[in-house]
């Protein structure tokens, strides 16, 4: 009786032996099927950014142009920056001082005794530069975000 027992074990054992390498071939034939779909998706993905990498660029110019316009409008009202405008203003007027009086001492033959202008970097200008790059990188960052999203959302089937 056991050996009928054993038989009919080992006979459901094979059968779900069977359907277990079914599942599993079926499992790596969609598994397959998906890698494909996604390798060309993503090469599809590739080559619309291939061909319209153009355009994108020539709008981003435009709205850099744009922000940059706007931006100059926009400080060139700032007391702060009037201020400072100012400021720098006097010390570029100090070199054509400077060098008036050297032309001076120059064409009435005397000896030089008037010093070299030096123009020395004001740290707002880098403190508001870095602040500037700092910012403008953050953006940057998030828009490589959604470049890699929306390529991943293609790649993975959805919409771009």
């Amino acid at each position: 009786m056991t050996d009928v027992k054993l038989q009919k074990a080992r006979e459901a054992h094979a059968k779900a032996q069977r359907e277990l390498e079914a599942l599993e071939a079926a499992e790596a034939a969609k598994a397959a099927t998906l890698a494909a779909e996604r390798e060309a998706r993503e090469i599809e993905y590739a080559q619309q950014v291939k061909e319209t990498w153009r355009a994108e660029e020539e709008a981003n110019s435009v709205a850099e142009k744009a922000a940059r316009a706007r931006f100059h409008e926009l400080v060139a009202e700032e007391p702060w920056f009037v201020a400072f405008a100012e400021y720098r203003a006097h010390r570029f007027k100090r070199g054509h001082i400077l060098n008036a009086a050297q032309g001076a001492q120059s064409r009435l033959g005397e000896t030089a005794t008037v010093p070299e202008n030096r123009i020395y970097d004001a740290t707002i200008a880098e403190d508001i530069i870095n602040a500037a790059e700092q910012r403008a990188g953050e953006i940057a960052a998030d828009f490589a975000d959604e470049l890699d999203a929306k390529r991943e959302a293609y790649v993975s089937g959805g919409e771009a």
